[in-house]
């Protein structure tokens, strides 16, 4: 749910320093639609298999000899295979954008609604555990040909100022964190003092 996330964190707040409820409502709105099917949607759908096959069962049991039932049967039962395989399309579609958002956020992609279109879906395949086959290539192949549409990570020690000392705030103070476990009682207090004379 990275959509709501996003929103959530770049929620409006007012003069008074309170959450504008009515704008963070409305931009969920907006978005809400495009990541989730509506429940009545999915309940209506639910509700017209459920209404077929009990229509298919009950003609079943008491026409067994009508022909001209036994074809209505296997026009019903033929609409309930295409609604199965129909919604399991919609929803291993939904995963896979799932799939693609959540690695273009993992990967700190500064404008993933752009790049989530430029992945092939022909070539992904969604596994029975729910993992995407294929959207590490695709990814990777994609953070060369837009390395300016990721955020990189810098490392490495801060650059020297004009005097000589690190920029990142008193290295010696951040050795004696990131040490002060391994190190004796006079090793701590060697780093105080060098501290002392900088």
């Amino acid at each position: 749910m990275e959509w709501l996330q996003k929103i959530l964190s770049n929620a409006v707040y007012g003069e008074d320093g309170k959450l504008d409820v009515e704008a963070t409502v409305k931009k969920v709105n907006e978005e809400a639609p495009k990541h989730i099917v509506p429940k009545e949607q999915y309940n209506s759908k639910v509700k017209e298999l459920d209404t077929a096959n009990a229509t298919i069962g009950d003609l079943k049991k008491a026409n067994g000899d009508n022909e001209e039932l036994q074809n209505t049967i296997k026009t019903h039962e033929a609409t309930i295979k295409q609604l199965k395989a129909d919604h399991e399309t919609e929803m291993n579609g939904i995963r896979i954008d799932s799939a693609i958002s959540k690695a273009l956020a993992d990967n700190k992609a500064k404008h993933a609604d752009l790049l989530a279109g430029k992945f092939d879906r022909e070539k992904l395949q969604l596994t029975d555990d729910g993992k995407v086959i294929g959207m590490d290539e695709q990814l990777k192949s994609m953070k060369e040909t837009y390395k300016d549409m990721f955020t990189q990570t810098i490392s490495g020690q801060p650059p020297l100022n004009p005097d000589g000392k690190p920029s990142g705030g008193n290295a010696t103070f951040d050795a004696l964190v990131n040490n002060a476990d391994t190190m004796s009682a006079e090793e701590v207090a060697a780093q105080f003092a060098a501290m002392e004379k900088q």
